[in-house]
């Protein structure tokens, strides 16, 4: 984030907390116009007008709305915070809660307390399960694929956001968490009881397949994945493949700089991404030197469900002609956030830059195209059958016949 974007989310959030319009004005006047005084004070006077009808409003809701209880002081700071979030129209600048950003933060460590599931958002507001950890209380209990989970301990998850559902399936270690789900398979509805683990979330799998071919896997672009994906890829090379399918579907991405590194281990030389920020500067990420899987054919899995990190792999692959996309179109995430931590352990999602691919695609809302387009249906999913790794093998058989 630049010196002026920190300032200017500083100078909002100190006007929302309680801080003095003036102290707000010059904090940032004095960054923008450091040798112009008179510019100082019209910035000080143009934050005191913006914030005036908003004490308005507050003061107004403390002098006259009727309750029988304190008003939450803390609740109406957050939702002022929220409300100036979703001005601004963008779905990946959020306001997090503390227990939200803490959420966060371990889904990027890759270690929580929960049932050891994966979840989607379908468009009418359910969780849909991607995938069940092996051996975790959701595989033990039964949770399959494709299932949908309508209620969190009595709680319908339709009116609640993303976040706030997985706060409430997680928790301590030892807790139980009740599910209402309806089965992917036959529609029937089921009440599970389910006591929570300390789930330690895969990075990475891989195995041999048919025909020399090996399979890696790569769940989440954390801070785990860089070290996994190289040990992964060396023990595969031991047994001397003759070519690799990549998996990147269902992983909601992470870590630029993780996605850089995984990305090098593949392309020997060349241009990884390219950011570019407001005022239209770029940050150009080059692969970096000593990948150990940089000959080997390749094929790319990817699907809606590859976003962010994971498209950034998939499209310096592409786009660097190392290897071809086969599957589904990817989600379309091209923007760059930061995490900003506030005083109260509550944070600041926001995006401040948008990045490219090497040959200058901007894929927000469009995501990456597969050179080998390859549906996966319901019924694939519910009886494990992979179309999409099937139609990776044979593209990489076939070239080994020519």
């Amino acid at each position: 984030m630049s010196n002026w974007q920190k300032w200017l989310t500083i100078t909002l959030l100190a006007g929302i907390i309680g801080c003095t319009a003036f102290a707000m004005g010059f904090g940032m006047g004095r960054h923008i116009f450091p040798s112009s005084p008179s510019a100082v004070v019209r910035v000080q006077q143009e934050q005191q007008e913006q914030f005036q009808v908003f004490w308005e409003a507050w003061r107004v809701i403390q002098d006259e709305f009727y309750t029988d209880k304190p008003l939450d002081q803390e609740a109406m700071m957050h939702g002022a915070i929220r409300g100036m979030v979703a001005s601004l129209g963008d779905q990946h600048t959020v306001f997090l809660l503390p227990t939200q950003a803490g959420l966060f933060r371990e889904d990027l460590q890759g270690q929580f307390g929960g049932i050891g599931v994966t979840v989607s958002r379908t468009e009418d507001g359910l969780l849909r399960v991607m995938k069940p950890i092996a051996g975790s209380p959701a595989d033990k209990a039964g949770l399959q694929s494709g299932d949908l989970i309508l209620e969190v301990d009595g709680k319908p998850v339709q009116q609640m956001d993303l976040l706030q559902a997985i706060s409430l399936i997680r928790g301590p270690e030892g807790t139980e968490v009740r599910l209402l789900i309806r089965r992917a398979v036959d529609g029937q509805g089921s009440d599970l009881l389910l006591r929570r683990a300390a789930i330690d979330v895969p990075t990475t799998e891989s195995r041999m397949l048919d025909d020399r071919i090996a399979y890696l896997a790569v769940y989440e672009c954390n801070a785990r994945a860089p070290g996994e994906v190289r040990d992964q890829l060396r023990q595969l090379l031991a047994q001397q493949p003759q070519a690799l399918v990549l998996d990147l579907r269902g992983n909601p991405g992470g870590y630029l700089y993780v996605a850089t590194e995984i990305a090098s281990e593949f392309i020997s030389n060349g241009l990884i991404l390219y950011e570019r920020g407001k005022d239209g500067q770029e940050i150009r990420h080059e692969a970096r030197p000593g990948g150990v899987a940089t000959d080997l054919p390749l094929a790319v899995l990817v699907d809606k469900g590859s976003a962010s990190a994971a498209e950034i792999i998939a499209g310096a692959i592409q786009d660097n002609e190392r290897g071809v996309l086969v599957g589904e179109p990817t989600y379309g995430k091209g923007s760059v956030q930061t995490t900003e931590r506030l005083s109260d352990g509550s944070a600041l999602q926001i995006t401040i830059r948008r990045w490219y691919t090497p040959a200058g695609r901007q894929i927000q809302d469009h995501g990456l195209t597969p050179d080998i387009e390859v549906k996966a249906t319901g019924l694939d999913v519910a009886t494990d059958h992979d179309p999409q790794l099937e139609r990776a093998v044979s593209y990489l058989l076939s070239l080994q016949s020519r």
